[in-house]
């Protein structure tokens, strides 16, 4: 092989042809589930824009009533409050954005049951660990 080839084989191993001979990557969109507030949710995967990042939003209304979002979002919205109408019912937005290929795909955020629920079963516990300790 003449040294022309061997320089035209080394270019293409590299990256540098059939890329317009370009050296810096072409950035990769974000790929996102997205599901609207419908329940149950039944995600599409979709490509974002370069501006976008992956996305959930929560969205409670006054009357405690809370619905999901998931898709991309722009990154500019991220750090903010929102605001929906959904089936007649005006709610507020928390948007929790992350930006690596399908990191929305995890139900929202895990929220810890209530309190009321879980201190009569602290005390259950307890209670009956504790008195098989103390026999």
């Amino acid at each position: 092989m003449g040294t022309y080839s061997t320089f035209l084989c080394l270019l293409y191993l590299c990256g540098v042809l059939g890329t317009g001979l370009s050296t810096s990557p072409t950035p990769r969109r974000l790929h996102c589930d997205t599901c609207n507030f419908a329940k149950p949710c039944y995600p599409v995967p979709t490509e974002c824009q370069d501006d976008e990042a992956c996305g959930i939003s929560i969205g409670t209304s006054e009357q405690g009533e809370s619905i999901e979002r998931r898709g991309c979002l722009p990154k500019s919205q991220c750090p903010l409050q929102g605001h929906a109408t959904y089936w007649l019912r005006s709610y507020t937005l928390q948007h929790c954005c992350c930006e690596q290929d399908l990191c929305n795909v995890a139900a929202a955020l895990q929220r810890l049951p209530s309190p009321l629920l879980t201190t009569p079963l602290l005390l259950t516990a307890s209670f009956a660990w504790g008195g098989c300790l103390l026999h």
